[in-house]
């Protein structure tokens, strides 16, 4: 999906022309019973946007320019077979504040991450794709089970991913449909011994008149590796991710990242989407498990290969 012509075929499946949307700065947010701006509930992501964006492309679309790229990304990926990104209708667009995203990234202003000669090496491939089927170490995180869509900087893919929010005077929990379900931000300021590393890193938020800032540091290097379409985001042990959630509405929650790595980018830079309210309210077990069954058939198909190549 990362190849050149994949591209120059999105790209030709749009017009030149766009337009931008603007919204009135007009709505009042609600309070918790602490005073807080209220995030309170479960909110969700579904669209087809990529990480990265196609040479050539504005970064917002015209609807009839967004429905093409939307049908083109997810084209793109016509050997799924992942039954959750089908079942729910059309492809679809990230929608900010009205306007149709071609990316996720809005700096740098080509819309691509500005990876240093690291970065470039470690993620010269499609993230779906992995690297190799000769351990699952080679497999990408969310193939294996281990990486979640929730952690810092938050993603989002084709299917719906659910995001429960709940919140006390000094604590912000993030409850996700995923591998990995909870996600703690310290409102306290609370922090973690330097020694003390993982994937998801360490949180510690504050309140900026209505936006909720989150700062994530503490970061493991043993995968780098984050989901995306396209080629991996990369993320360093000495990286620092700072996060911005602001509700606009009752049913649309702007999230805005900086990441700041120097181990594999040449300069921090920035994405953005929204959460979409989901009023059914309910979060469910993800029952996916590393060493899972799938894993087991993926490699054991890989050798299947190689032996009937072999015979040849």
């Amino acid at each position: 999906m990362q190849a050149r012509a994949f591209f120059i075929a999105l790209t030709l499946c749009l017009f030149n022309s766009f337009s931008f949307a603007q919204t009135a700065d007009s709505y009042e947010v609600p309070r918790t019973e602490y005073g807080q701006p209220d995030f309170q509930g479960v909110w969700s992501t579904r669209f087809n946007t990529m990480l990265e964006r196609p040479q050539g492309l504005p970064l917002a679309l015209s609807a009839e320019q967004a429905a093409g790229f939307a049908q083109a990304v997810a084209a793109g990926m016509d050997d799924n077979n992942d039954p959750d990104i089908d079942r729910l209708g059309p492809p679809v667009l990230a929608v900010v504040n009205g306007e149709s995203r071609s990316s996720v990234i809005v700096y740098p202003e080509n819309g691509v991450l500005p990876y240093n000669e690291l970065g470039a090496q470690r993620a010269a491939h499609s993230y779906f794709e992995g690297v190799g089927y000769d351990g699952p170490e080679q497999r990408p995180g969310v193939e294996r089970c281990t990486e979640a869509w929730g952690s810092p900087p938050m993603r989002a893919f084709m299917y719906q991913l659910f995001h429960g929010f709940v919140q006390t005077a000094d604590t912000i929990a993030i409850v996700s449909e995923e591998a990995v379900m909870l996600r703690v931000i310290h409102m306290d300021g609370h922090l973690r011994p330097d020694a003390i590393r993982s994937f998801e890193g360490h949180s510690v938020g504050h309140w900026e008149g209505d936006t909720l800032m989150v700062e994530t540091t503490h970061y493991s290097d043993v995968n780098p590796e984050r989901a995306a379409i396209g080629r991996p985001m990369l993320i360093s042990s000495e990286a620092r991710v700072t996060e911005r959630f602001t509700r606009t509405s009752e049913s649309e929650l702007n999230y805005q990242f900086t990441v700041n790595d120097p181990v594999y980018y040449t300069e921090p830079w920035r994405g953005e989407f929204s959460f979409v309210r989901d009023d059914s309210g309910h979060i469910y077990e993800y029952t996916c498990h590393e060493g899972n069954y799938s894993m087991v058939g993926a490699l054991r198909g890989a050798r299947y290969l190689e032996a009937e190549a072999a015979k040849d």
